[in-house]
């Protein structure tokens, strides 16, 4: 059996190594266009649901990529410089981006998967001589272009915009900070992923963006004035740009998730919104359950791909919570103004999707929850 994947970013790599570690005698080939030292953006985020599916898995993979794991727990919310605190259990953990390729990237040599870099599959007939084509290319998927109208893609458009940074600063937790502005709102996302490193997303609206006067500023001015804007956030350091770009977010689904012997996995397939923090996880779990089904199968495509779509279906799950958060970012500056205080902002917050009512909200964070009553009985 040949399997050939388009894509050497986490999903890619990672269904590559479980492809030759469980399905025998086979042989699989990795295209990514990009060098084995190259990385865009910072940290990602790794929850605690999906490190338990990931130990499930593989125990060796998973114990390596626990080493380069920050842990965290607890997060902040922020209204304006008033922070609240959301206690409750681990939150899951965060990793260089760069570090977990090289952790997959040295799994795969381990395993004898073939990864080619520098290899820019403009064009996928070049790579479909084989039994299976996964197409793990990320939000800009070559393959899935390409078939467009077979896998039924859809896109859309939102208006806020968004930048990836990095800061050099010591920090423990996620944190969120939301921040008016002129004609808007603003919003930094940020956690640690080593200790003296933090992903930082900076998101503004659309009124904040012509408030502001980003229409007609440059990236680095848009930079500097969100650097500016957050200095408190920042503990006084600058962000730190890696091709970091300001633009607007494009949700994309596909009705069909197959097309023949091709199969689209991570964010080729679906986009989650990096509100949720779900992105590599839906990703790499996308490559565990493709993985089970030519296991199940035993290597017969035909049949293993309708059952990864029937597994993997109830990803739609987190896809609509994506789409619940996304909305609601879109409208912050209304939620904000709305709120009666940063405690009553940050249940709106926690509640924002149809994943977590209130009961929920008091079973994860009973502190907050408890402290959240009492301030509402006494406004009352």
């Amino acid at each position: 059996m040949k399997i050939n994947v388009i894509g050497g970013g986490p999903s890619g790599l990672y269904f590559a190594y479980l492809a030759r570690k469980r399905l025998g005698d086979v042989e699989v080939n990795v295209f990514e266009r990009n060098a084995p030292d190259a990385t865009f953006g910072f940290g990602v985020v790794l929850a605690d649901a999906g490190l338990l599916r990931l130990e499930a898995a593989d125990a060796e993979s998973f114990r390596r990529i626990q080493r380069i794991t920050k842990h965290l727990s607890n997060q902040d919310i922020v209204l304006n410089g008033q922070a609240v605190t959301i206690h409750g259990p681990d939150y899951g953990g965060a990793v260089e981006r760069l570090e977990l390729l090289r952790v997959l990237q040295g799994l795969c040599a381990e395993a004898g998967v073939t990864v080619i870099h520098n290899a820019d599959i403009t064009d996928p007939a070049t790579v479909e001589d084989a039994d299976l084509v996964v197409g793990a290319d990320g939000a800009n998927s070559t393959l899935r272009e390409r078939y467009a109208g077979a896998f039924g893609t859809e896109k859309g458009l939102l208006s806020n915009a968004f930048a990836w940074y990095g800061a050099r600063m010591t920090h423990d937790r996620p944190t969120l900070s939301f921040r008016d502005a002129p004609g808007g709102a603003f919003v930094a996302h940020y956690y640690p992923y080593t200790s003296t490193m933090c992903t930082v997303v900076m998101e503004c609206d659309r009124g904040a963006w012509q408030g502001c006067g980003f229409d007609a500023m440059n990236d680095d001015q848009r930079m500097a004035f969100s650097q500016q804007l957050f200095a408190q956030d920042l503990k006084g350091q600058p962000l730190v740009s890696n091709k970091s770009e300001w633009r607007n977010f494009v949700p994309i689904r596909n009705a069909n998730w197959t097309h023949g012997h091709r199969v689209l996995i991570g964010d080729a397939l679906r986009r989650a919104h990096f509100s949720i923090g779900s992105g590599t996880r839906i990703a790499m779990e996308d490559a565990i359950a493709l993985i089970d089904a030519l296991a199940l199968q035993q290597g017969d495509v035909a049949r293993a791909l309708p059952q990864y779509v029937t597994t993997r279906r109830d990803t739609d799950r987190l896809t609509e919570a994506a789409r619940q958060s996304y909305m609601w970012y879109e409208d912050m500056a209304r939620h904000m103004a709305a709120a009666r205080s940063p405690r009553d902002f940050a249940f709106g917050y926690l509640t924002r999707t149809s994943r977590v009512d209130a009961d929920r909200v008091a079973s994860l964070y009973p502190r907050f929850m408890a402290d959240y009553r009492a301030e509402q009985a006494g406004a009352a």
